[in-house]
C-alpha cells in the first residue's frame, strides 16, 4: 500500500538560518558566539503593546490575559460563559530551549484562534516555557550542572499535569482537552509525554499532537548530527566548549556582541537579541551541548508502539483513543536525514487509502522553511497549525 506523503506546495525558496543550531553543529566559528541579550524580566512582546510590569519582574498585557514571566509565555483568554469548553495548547521548545524565540508564533496563533467563529464556544489557552537550564534563574543559583533529556521530559510532564483553567466560572478545573505542539527535540518529548499519559485513568485528555520539524529517530545520522557526534567524542566536550565560549563572549562589550550576532547570523533584531542573551547566560551553552549529546545517544530507533502510532483500522470500542498526530517535516532539514524521515513515513505514516486509520498524518514542507522556523517563518507555520487545530476539533 502506498503511503500518502504530502509535500506542501512551494511558495518560493526562502533561506532561513537557525544560527544557534548551526553553531552547535560546527563549534568552530568563534564569531557565532558573540552576542548580548535580554533578561526574562523583560517581556519578549513588542514594547509598543500596552503592558504593565510588576515588581517581581512579571509583565503582562493590561487586560491580564497574556503574560510572560520566569521563562514562560501564556495566553489565557477570559470567558465568563459557563458552557464554554477550555482547551490547552501546550508547547515544547527545541534546543536551545528558549521560549522567547517563539513569541511571534504564539501571538499569531492566538490571534488566529481568537478570531475564529468557534472561539465563542471553544476557548484556547496557550502555554509554553523554556526548557530547564536555559534561563538564568536568580531564585535557584545553586543549580550547577545541566539537565538531561530525561530530566526535561519529567519536568515538562510535571508542568503539564499541574496546569488548570486560571480564571472564570471553571477556574481551577482541568482543561477539556490538551493539544501538544513540539518543535525539533520538543517533538520527541511530546511523544514521550503521550506515552506516559496514555492510561485510560489519566485525568488529562490528550486530544492531539502537532510535531514541527520533528527529530524523533536517528538524529545522529542527520548532517548536523554527524558533525556534532564527532565533537562529542572529545571527553567532557559540552563543559569544556561552554567554558571557552563564555570566556570569549565575556571579552566583547554588550553593544558589539549584539551587533556581531546580527551581522554573522543575519537574524532579525529580536531573534538576535534573544540569541545573544543565551550566549551570555550562566549555563545556556553548556545546557544546549549537554542536552544535544543526550539527543545523539537516545534519539535512535523508533521506540513507540501502536498506542502512540495508531493502527490502520481504528477500533471504535477501544478503551484508549490514540491522539491524532500531525508531523510536519522539512524538505532539506539539517537535523533530520532524508532517508530516516522517509523510512519513518513509510513505516508509520497514514496510507493513501487508510480513511479509517488512526495513524499519523505526515507532511513535508515545500516552502523552503528551515528547521528553525521560529526565526523567520513563525506566521506561516502558525497559519498551518491553526488549520490543523480546526480539523482536530471537528473530529
Amino acid at each position: 500500500m502506498t503511503k500518502k506523503v504530502t509535500r506542501v506546495p512551494s511558495e518560493g525558496k526562502i533561506k532561513c538560518c537557525c544560527a544557534i543550531e548551526r553553531w552547535i553543529a560546527s563549534c568552530v566559528d568563534v564569531k557565532r558566539l558573540f552576542g548580548d541579550g535580554i533578561s526574562l524580566a523583560r517581556c519578549p512582546f513588542s514594547p509598543s503593546r500596552l503592558m504593565t510590569e510588576s515588581k517581581a519582574g512579571r509583565c503582562e498585557r493590561a487586560r491580564g490575559a497574556n503574560r510572560c514571566r520566569n521563562g514562560e509565555i501564556s495566553f489565557h483568554p477570559l470567558s465568563e460563559n459557563p458552557s464554554s469548553s477550555h482547551h490547552l495548547i501546550y508547547f515544547i521548545t527545541g534546543n536551545p530551549g528558549l521560549i522567547s524565540y517563539y513569541h511571534t508564533f504564539f501571538q499569531t496563533l492566538h490571534g488566529l484562534l481568537s478570531s475564529s467563529p468557534a472561539s465563542i464556544s471553544n476557548i484556547y489557552h496557550i502555554h509554553g516555557q523554556s526548557l530547564a537550564g536555559f534561563e538564568d534563574d536568580a531564585t535557584n543559583p545553586l543549580v550547577t550542572t545541566p539537565y538531561s533529556l530525561s530530566d526535561q521530559i519529567s519536568l515538562s510532564l510535571s508542568t503539564l499535569q499541574r496546569l488548570r483553567i486560571p480564571a472564570g466560572p471553571k477556574k481551577s478545573q482541568p482543561y477539556t482537552s490538551v493539544i501538544l505542539i513540539g518543535h525539533s527535540v520538543g517533538s520527541y518529548i511530546l511523544l514521550e509525554l503521550i506515552n506516559r499519559l496514555r492510561k485510560p485513568s489519566s485525568p488529562l485528555n490528550i486530544k492531539a499532537g502537532i510535531l514541527l520539524f520533528p527529530t524523533v529517530t536517528h538524529i545522529a545520522q542527520s548532517p548536523s548530527g554527524v558533525k556534532i557526534s564527532t565533537l562529542f567524542k572529545i571527553p567532557d566536550f559540552p563543559r569544556r566548549a561552554s567554558f571557552v565560549a563564555r570566556n570569549l563572549v565575556s571579552l566583547v562589550p554588550r553593544a558589539a556582541l549584539r551587533w556581531l550576532v546580527g551581522l554573522v547570523t543575519g537574524m532579525p533584531d529580536e531573534a538576535a537579541e534573544i540569541t545573544t542573551g543565551f550566549l551570555r547566560s550562566r549555563m545556556g551553552i553548556w545546557q544546549a551541548l549537554h542536552m544535544a549529546r543526550d539527543e545523539m545517544k537516545q534519539i535512535t530507533e523508533d521506540r513507540w508502539d501502536e498506542n502512540i502510532w495508531g493502527v490502520e483500522h481504528e477500533d471504535v470500542d477501544h478503551k484508549y483513543r490514540v491522539p491524532k498526530l500531525v508531523f510536519y517535516f522539512g524538505e532539506k532539514d539539517h537535523w533530520v536525514a532524508d532517508h530516516t524521515r522517509d523510512a519513518l513515513i513509510a513505516a508509520r505514516g497514514r496510507g493513501e487509502e487508510e480513511t479509517k486509520s488512526s495513524k499519523p498524518i505526515m507532511l513535508i514542507d515545500g516552502n523552503g522553511v528551515d528547521h528553525g522556523f521560529c526565526i523567520r517563518h513563525s506566521e506561516s507555520i502558525a497559519e498551518k497549525v491553526k488549520v490543523w487545530i480546526d480539523d482536530i476539533m471537528l473530529e
